[in-house]
């Protein structure tokens, strides 16, 4: 059996807590999500929607250096052992179901923006 610290639930609580407060995606009245929800995937701006979504913790530039990004541990999207391992489905199921901290995203994007994203976090592979 685990035994789990009250370090590791009062780091979880205050990430928690921060995370709601300040939320990972953007507050704009009307998102480029809602805008681009019929477009086909080749016809999405997925940077746009990463950045209006995933750039809080991800950052810009995908490397997860920002604030949000270090406190919750996101992944670094270019990292070369993460885009050699992981699968385009284990990215999509990633952003559909939210690991960890990270919100899920299957009610707030359709499923070509998702799939616009996943090609855009592998075009981060390059951004080193």
């Amino acid at each position: 059996m685990k035994v789990i610290s009250l370090t590791a639930i009062l780091s979880a609580l205050v990430a928690a807590i921060i995370l709601s407060l300040s939320g990972c995606a953007s507050t704009d009245s009307k998102p480029l999500s809602l805008q681009q929800a019929d477009y086909p995937a080749d016809k999405v701006d997925a940077r746009g929607i990463f950045l209006e979504n995933c750039a809080t913790c991800h950052g810009e530039n995908g490397r997860a250096t920002t604030f949000h990004g270090i406190l919750l541990s996101a992944q670094n999207l270019t990292d070369v052992g993460f885009q050699t391992e992981v699968s385009d489905d284990q990215i999509k199921h990633a952003i559909k179901t939210g690991p960890a901290a990270m919100p899920a995203f299957e009610k707030k994007l359709s499923a070509s923006e998702i799939d616009a994203l996943v090609l855009y976090v592998r075009s981060l592979k390059a951004a080193e």
